[in-house]
Order: structure tokens, then sequence, then C-alpha cells
């Protein structure tokens, strides 16, 4: 139990740091790209930040395996894949965009789609296994669904997420990615229902 606990732990840690990291280096990579005066400095930090929040993100879906797959092995590993790829698209984006001093088209839609889905597949999981108050589940499934439809109609061109219609879109799973390292650092995972899935598996 001691090291679900470490791992509750660092998950916690991750989500916070893949989000400050995200939303400081969005801003300095939006700031290039908008400014008269563009500053490259500003462009390549942003870039490192986006790649340090797609290596934590990484982490998550890592970490978070051992634990999912005893609950539903294929939704585990596709969590685990979706998080990956999801890093794998801020590194080369940050790559494409310091290479090239050039914006990408719809960079962060296609980002956030598979945050969205990643993001569903995750909340389902902690739903299905307890491992967090069903309430805090429903929180994330709420919000990434409302992202990832978002998204969707953003990429096809009937909705924008660039308003304040859209930060209230992405209210909800910002709330989730908040309280859910603070219910971690807290509680961890329900042990209880770790080690009744253990004992189905024995």
């Amino acid at each position: 139990m001691k090291s679900t606990r470490k791992i509750a732990v660092l998950v916690g840690v991750l989500f916070l740091i893949a989000t400050m990291t995200f939303m400081t280096g969005s801003g300095l990579i939006r700031s290039f790209f908008t400014d008269e005066n563009p500053n490259q400095t500003s462009l390549l930090i942003g870039a490192l930040l986006e790649i340090a929040c797609g290596v934590a993100v990484a982490g998550i879906g890592v970490l978070m395996f051992p634990i999912l797959k005893m609950f539903n092995k294929r939704l585990a590993l596709g969590y685990v894949v979706f998080r990956i790829i999801e890093c794998a698209i801020i590194v080369a984006g940050g790559i494409y965009m310091v290479s090239l001093l050039s914006p990408i088209w719809k960079y962060e839609m296609i980002l956030f789609l598979f945050t969205g889905l990643g993001g569903l597949i995750f909340s389902c999981l902690l739903y299905q296994s307890n491992l967090i108050p069903r309430v805090l589940s429903v929180l994330g499934l709420i919000g990434y669904a409302l992202l990832s439809i978002g998204v969707l109609l953003d990429l096809l061109g009937y909705f924008s997420m660039n308003t304040d219609i859209g930060m209230l879109v992405e209210l909800p799973g910002g709330l989730f990615e908040l309280f859910l390292p603070i219910w971690l650092f807290v509680k961890g995972f329900n042990s209880s229902a770790i080690a009744s899935e253990s004992a189905k598996t024995e």
C-alpha cells in the first residue's frame, strides 16, 4: 500500500506540473506569434515548458498503468497510449515552431482532442475502480466530455474555444485537474478497492 501512496502523490505532482507548465508555456508561445516585436527566447522557453508538460503527462500514464490495469487492462493501456501520443505531439510541435518560427494550424485543439479522449478513459477507469470518490470521477467525465465536444466543434468550424463560452467549456476539466491532485495528496487512492481487486486477480 505504501507504493500506491507514493504513486498517488507523484501523479498529483505531475498533474500540477503539467497544468502550470502548459499554461505558462502556451502563454509565451501565443505572445511570440501575436506581439509586434516578438522575442525568440520567449518562444524557446515556452516550447521547453510545454515539452516539460508532455513529459509529465506521459509520466502520469506510465505511473497509473500498474494500478489501472487491475481493473481494465485494455482501457489502462489505451490511456497510456493517449498520454504518450499527447507528449509526442507537444514535442514535435515545439520543435517545429522553434525551428521554423511558424505556428501550427489548430495546434492546441489537436492536442486538446487527445487530452479530452485520454481524460475520458482515465475518468471512466477511476469511476469503475472507485479509486477516488465517484463525485470527483464524474466531474472528470463531464469535464473531458465537454472538452472533447468543444474541440471537435472548433476543428470543424462550428465553434471557437477561444471565447468566454470556450473558457466555460474548459472549466469542469480544469477543476478536476485541480481537485484531483489535492485529493491524492491528502487521501491517496482507495486502498480497499486496490486490495479487493488484487485479491480477485490472485
